[in-house]
């Protein structure tokens, strides 16, 4: 499992949930994307909570393995909620208003490129 730490807070999750929630976090700061997420997460004591973040292009996650004989929260259906989500506002999201930009539009945008190699 998983340790998450947010907003001067923390709690235990899958490593399923944090990784999602990472991924999740990802695609919002590179979209300039805000939401609130739901993820299971596991108290002390061992009951399963719902823990609701407010993710955004300025979230700062840390996650860390934790060992703990607690039982692992089920966050199957979270994790894919999150997952479709970050592919769906990164699909809908492009720095060029609706035109991505590939490696090959970088190389002819500046013919010069002051000494860098673009690869």
């Amino acid at each position: 499992m998983k340790r998450v730490a947010y907003g001067g807070e923390s709690f235990i999750t899958s490593d399923e949930g944090a990784a999602a929630l990472l991924d999740f976090a990802t695609s919002a700061a590179m979209s300039g994307v805000a939401e609130v997420v739901a993820l299971p997460a596991v108290l002390p004591d061992g009951q399963v909570i719902t823990v609701n973040l407010v993710i955004g292009p300025s979230s700062e996650l840390i996650t860390s393995p934790v060992e703990t004989s607690l039982a692992e929260p089920d966050t199957r259906e979270a994790a894919a909620s999150l997952r479709a989500r970050a592919l769906q506002i990164g699909e809908s999201s492009s720095p060029a208003h609706g035109a991505a930009i590939s490696g090959g539009d970088l190389d002819s945008a500046d013919p010069d490129p002051g000494g860098l190699e673009l690869y």
